[in-house]
């Protein structure tokens, strides 16, 4: 348990420091006499720190940190101020208050607590520390896991319906149940955006209500941008007291028969589920999504909460899945000889059968290329919508001036309906490029994903796959990993 706060090098801004560590105190359990003996002492060490700043005091601010520990409460002040000599430290004598006055602070600031030391941190700066044992610290209760509450709402019969706009509010607020702040979809974080994507049918979403009327359980239908053939089932949300409700399966099959018998039935759905845990992919078998590619790295993972993770865990991986909404679909695409197996492996458990196209040389013109930056993500993707004579080249370039602005991953797409440039094995093997498996556009149009990762590790053992041909794909593609770092 930690709490932070900065301010100023400023007198004046001295009152917020004390006021800061004395609460935290009280609300620590410390009694009166230690709550004034502690803000004392924050209050000398924070006019030390101040009066040994150079500048004017609004150029930088210094950090106090309380921590609980050992029975008392540790206050740490993180400043840049002069250095300390620490051998020639002002020294109060009782005897003499005249002639040493200005080690008074620092000799009150000593007696306050019952230990402090200064620390030199090198180009990070000095470190005042202070510690004070409390009579008996009070410690905030953890509440155990599966709780009464998780009890009960198990057992709560669910309704379930189509979202209207009085539902947003609660799926806004689910949203921030579900995954805190951390969910890469940020339209369902304003009420606004989503009222409107509603109202628009952009999104339909499907929300399951406990019995006091309040949204427990969300899982959206988002409409492709290339027209309604393609929806994205998505934005998968429940309460963590509700995760074991067996009502949320009604929720799930209410989608899955929308997707698949409603008026507008989409000729395919897909959906990107994430590996964090195999929960969402485990429930995603009511919709008979089958797995086509494994995009890697793509952000930092999404804090779901209530389960519990590795914290040192890598970048989201995320198992991009689709599932036919017609009896049969032919498909004419130009595959790389060295995937060529495993492609057709993919498309056939998908149900989707392949034609072998004419053969065909690209066009000797000049590379198409668009790129899609999530600078925030540190991700972006590379679309080349035209493999011309110079595609070698300008992915270098483009995959030189992602890598400097500090991208971690780059995706890069192929048009897999066009022919392949008889150069791209090599060319990939060059630019560090692996191949991940294909994507969809629209029914007829798929691309082929390859996937570069910049200044980062990863460990394909630490993606959690339910499905038996999910990880083959998984395996397929760290072998594409493993062969362009031989």
């Amino acid at each position: 348990m930690r709490f932070k706060m900065q301010t100023y090098y400023r007198v004046e801004f001295l009152p917020p420091v004390m006021a800061f560590v004395s609460s935290i105190a009280q609300a620590l359990g410390a009694t009166d006499k230690e709550i004034f003996q502690i803000r004392m002492a924050a209050e000398e060490a924070g006019m030390h720190i101040i009066g040994r700043y150079p500048g004017s005091g609004l150029e930088e601010r210094f950090e106090v940190l309380c921590e609980p520990q050992d029975g008392g409460l540790l206050v740490t002040f993180n400043n840049l101020g002069l250095p300390i000599n620490l051998l020639a430290m002002p020294k109060y004598e009782i005897t003499d208050p005249d002639q040493n006055i200005d080690g008074l602070g620092l000799f009150l600031m000593e007696k306050m607590v019952d230990h402090h030391e200064f620390i030199n941190q090198g180009r990070e700066g000095w470190k005042t520390v202070l510690f004070k044992r409390f009579e008996r610290l009070k410690l905030p209760e953890h509440r155990p896991e599966g709780s009464s509450d998780e009890l009960t709402a198990s057992r709560e019969k669910l309704q379930v319906m189509k979202a209207t706009a009085e539902h947003v509010p609660d799926i806004v607020e689910l949203a921030y149940r579900s995954y805190g702040y951390s969910y890469s979809k940020e339209l369902f974080y304003f009420a606004d955006l989503l009222r409107a994507a509603l109202e628009e049918d952009s999104i339909e979403s499907f929300v399951a209500l406990n019995p006091a009327g309040r949204v427990v359980g969300q899982v959206a239908v988002i409409s492709s941008p290339f027209g309604r053939d393609v929806v994205e089932i998505g934005a998968v949300m429940v309460r963590p007291e509700y995760r074991r409700s067996t009502g949320l399966l009604q929720l799930i099959r209410a989608v899955a028969s929308s997707v698949r018998t409603g008026v507008d039935a989409p000729m395919i759905a897909e959906s990107n589920l994430v590996t964090t845990h195999t929960l969402s992919q485990r429930v995603s078998g009511l919709f008979k999504f089958k797995p086509m590619a494994l995009k890697i790295s793509v952000h930092g993972r999404a804090r779901f909460v209530s389960i519990q993770e590795n914290t040192a865990a890598q970048r989201e991986p995320l198992l991009h899945v689709v599932s036919l909404g017609v009896p049969s679909l032919e498909l004419t695409l130009f595959i790389p000889p060295e995937h060529d197996a495993f492609t057709r492996h993919l498309f056939e458990n998908a149900g989707i059968a392949l034609k072998t196209p004419c053969a065909a040389n690209p066009e000797p013109a000049d590379t198409l290329c668009d790129a899609d930056i999530h600078a925030e993500y540190e991700y972006a993707t590379l679309f080349i919508r035209r493999p011309g004579h110079d595609y070698a080249e300008l992915l270098r370039q483009r995959l030189y001036e992602l890598e400097t602005d500090g991208i971690k991953t780059v995706f890069v797409r192929f048009p897999g309906w066009q022919p392949i440039p008889e150069t791209l094995k090599n060319t990939a093997r060059q630019l560090r490029l692996f191949f991940c498996g294909w994507v969809m556009e629209t029914p007829t149009h798929w691309w082929m994903l390859y996937t570069r990762l910049n200044a980062q590790r990863f460990n394909f053992e630490a993606i959690q796959i339910h499905d038996p041909k999910a990880v083959e794909l998984r395996d397929y593609v760290q072998k594409q990993f493993q062969e362009i770092r031989s």
